[in-house]
């Protein structure tokens, strides 16, 4: 079974949300951050050991696949800084 994560568009007026498709992600996504400029999306799986990233649509939400990173054993944080 596939796992999906999904992305969300924000009504900048209202500040509703609203879900704005699916993207496949890691088996058991478990931790998540967003980049500083909020383009990217980060997500580790704790039973793949991989880290996925995805570019965040900036009109629509949507997340597009961009790669995965083996990083071993039950990843449990995700931390974005400006500093690379």
């Amino acid at each position: 079974m596939p796992y999906m994560g999904t992305g969300i568009a924000v009504d900048a007026a209202t500040g509703h949300l609203a879900p704005s498709g699916h993207a496949a992600t890691e088996a058991v996504p478990s931790a998540f951050a967003l980049d500083p400029d909020g383009r990217f999306l980060f997500a580790a799986g704790t039973a793949s050991g991989r880290l996925a990233s995805y570019r965040i649509n900036s009109e629509t939400g949507r997340l597009m696949p961009l790669s995965t990173q083996t990083l071993g054993q039950r990843p449990a944080a995700v931390l974005v800084t400006r500093y690379g």
